[in-house]
């Protein structure tokens, strides 16, 4: 259901910006198509935004300042080498309108439409959240149907991955942990390591090297500190 309202969303946000365009000279075909050329930038912000820590603040700004200028760039190749191929198409000969050449005007647009998109994405998280998940899965030839509240962590092993359930249970599979994370929901559950997600409420400590679950102290990664800090 989340995938569907980001399509929409997204086809909502081609119609907004071909309505901007058409006011800068396009007709409304041509203003679908150069529109188009804004996702790309939209999509960047989309996925590169969320991973810009500002634990250190200056670093943080240089990489939101990078993230701006890449997103920049990108767009404005796509509209020249669009607004060119329409100018020798089977479009009549335009200028490049005056109000695309301005960044902050970009940047706006770029942003503008992100935002709701964001704020959307985690409305419809917190829903998803709030709805029991049950995991299906195998485990020794039987075929598992477990509620994700019962997860107490997972470990990965050499070749197979052993589910820590809150009763004790170890169940073993061989679904591999990168599936884990994809399937079960980040507001319950926080990846700390290669071989390890655990659930985010039953956290009693953490730290950049380690966390401390009811009776376990399991090793925090150095690809995953960040996170596991700021969640």
């Amino acid at each position: 259901m989340r995938i569907l309202w980001t399509i929409l969303y997204w086809g909502i946000c081609l119609v907004v910006l071909a309505t901007i365009l058409s006011s800068l000279g396009y007709d409304f075909s041509a203003s679908m198509f150069v529109g188009s050329m804004f996702l790309p930038g939209l999509l960047a912000i989309k996925f590169f935004v969320p991973q810009i820590s500002f634990s250190s603040r200056w670093q943080g700004m240089m990489n939101a300042g990078f993230l701006a200028a890449a997103v920049l760039v990108l767009t404005y190749l796509l509209l020249f080498g669009v607004n060119n191929y329409i100018g020798v198409g089977v479009y009549h000969k335009m200028t490049f309108p005056p109000l695309l050449l301005n960044p902050i005007f970009i940047l706006f647009v770029l942003v503008a439409l992100a935002l709701p998109e964001w704020l959307l994405d985690n409305f419809l998280k917190r829903r998803e959240a709030e709805r029991p998940q049950v995991v299906e899965f195998i485990s020794d030839r039987r075929h598992i149907s477990l509620p994700s509240e019962e997860i107490f962590y997972i470990e990965s092993l050499d070749d197979e991955v052993v589910v820590h359930t809150i009763a004790g249970e170890s169940l073993r599979t061989r679904t591999p942990i990168s599936r884990w994370e994809a399937t079960l929901n980040e507001l319950h559950f926080v990846r700390i390591h290669r071989s390890y997600i655990v659930r985010r409420e039953l956290i009693i400590r953490a730290s950049r090297t380690e966390v401390e679950l009811d009776g376990v102290t399991l090793p925090v990664s150095r690809k995953y500190a960040e996170r596991v800090v700021e969640q």
